[in-house]
């Protein structure tokens, strides 16, 4: 009989306990603070697991999650309300509110909008999820991180250099760069290459004469016709063997340019396109002799979702830039990478360089591993007025997921 009894205490407790769970349908509201409970860590921890981007500042939701009987909505990702997830939500209190059952739900009537709607929402979107901030908030956030150059994306054309560590803390590691940090596809024939330590920087460059339009190619023509979509004017073209020192820290870069070798009794030099209207040659940068430069940027910024991104103004090659660069940005549910940079006038004509692209149409492991998009270069043309420079593809790889433990652990 006492065995009987209890049994049926049993039965009558797991079933109220699932009625109970059952009837508690409920919504986690957007903006969540899920670091501030031992069940919100764990939530925290299966949504990196399944790679849900729905979180920015580390520990806040970005949109509401849904939590119905048989399935769980994060935003409008579904996923199966399964074991781990059940013991997630039994006795959850924050940020809660309870909603109606979620698979009974009449969508009704579809919702009527206005015609021009394409048009305005997407500017609405990200006016509605507009985002910046810094990592400082946390204690162990440093503004003298010793492995500031860490950098895991390789860029076909420009971008920052590629930046791989032998060890963290002490800053040993090395860096690869394709073209300057502010030149995009066929623009600069500049490569370089380098070790990282401590502070200091110190890399060996080159040329790749293939990546800038365009060398004479040791013929007697040296003037040449505009090219139609890669721009064979305002480029830069560098020494054969140079050395570059430089000393970083989050906030800013210094850095000093030497020319070793410009081959230049046995090279050819660039050619010649002229203005149509005026007659006057359209500039380029050919780079020699001595150059100082600098990078004053916004260190630590999260802009979008990215921890990746930042504002800069810099000098290198005796020209000004001014800009922005910001890795795995997010609005909804599309990732992508934007970057935006002004040439000021001097040695080159001012232009404007822009670039996007999509990095999260990859299934499986390849998702933010590889990005590609248009990038798009405007200034002064040959028709003397302003226009497309060059409009080409370019893109990046994502060699490895280290970063900086200083800057975000």
């Amino acid at each position: 009989m006492i065995y009987i009894l209890r049994i049926i205490i049993f039965v009558n407790i797991f079933f109220i306990s699932n009625i109970c769970f059952s009837q508690t349908e409920f919504t986690i509201t957007a903006g969540c603070n899920l670091c501030n409970s031992e069940k919100g860590k764990a939530l925290l921890n299966y949504i990196n697991n399944e790679k849900i981007y729905i979180i920015r500042d580390s520990c806040l939701t970005t949109t509401d999650i849904k939590v119905g009987k048989e399935k769980v909505f994060f935003g409008n990702i579904p996923k199966q309300l399964n074991n781990d997830l059940s013991e997630i939500f039994k006795g959850w209190f924050s940020c809660k509110k309870n909603i109606d059952s979620l698979e009974n739900v009449d969508p009704g009537e579809p919702i009527k909008s206005s015609i021009f709607a394409p048009f305005y929402y997407i500017p609405e979107r990200i006016v509605s999820q507009w985002q910046i901030g810094t990592t400082f908030n946390f204690e162990t956030k440093k503004i003298f991180s010793l492995d500031y150059y860490v950098n895991p994306y390789l860029q076909a054309f420009g971008g920052d250099p590629l930046g791989i560590p032998f060890s963290y803390g002490n800053g040993v590691g090395m860096v690869i760069g394709f073209g300057t940090p502010y030149s995009g596809p066929f623009e600069t024939d500049f490569v370089k290459g380098g070790l990282h330590l401590a502070l200091f920087e110190v890399s060996v460059t080159s040329r790749i004469k293939e990546f800038v339009l365009k060398y004479s190619a040791n013929t007697n023509k040296t003037v040449d016709l505009p090219n139609t979509w890669l721009g064979n004017w305002n480029n830069i073209f560098t020494p054969h063997l140079g050395i570059e020192f430089a000393l970083e820290i989050p906030a800013v870069r210094i850095s000093y340019f030497a020319t070793l070798d410009t081959l230049q009794d046995v090279t050819d030099n660039p050619i010649i396109v002229y203005n149509e209207v005026t007659g006057v040659p359209m500039k380029n940068n050919v780079v020699r002799e001595e150059h100082f430069g600098f990078e004053i940027r916004t260190p630590n910024l999260i802009f979008y979702n990215s921890r990746d991104a930042k504002f800069y103004f810099a000098r290198q090659f005796s020209e000004y830039h001014l800009g922005f660069v910001g890795r795995e940005m997010k609005i909804d549910n599309f990732i992508f990478d934007f970057r935006m940079d002004a040439t000021f006038p001097g040695k080159r004509d001012f232009q404007l360089l822009t670039e996007l692209y999509m990095d999260n149409i990859w299934p499986g492991f390849a998702n933010k591993a590889f990005g590609f998009g248009p990038s798009l270069r405007l200034g002064s043309t040959p028709f003397n007025n302003f226009g497309i420079i060059s409009a080409f593809v370019n893109f990046r790889l994502k060699v490895g997921d280290f970063f900086d433990n200083n800057l975000y652990d």
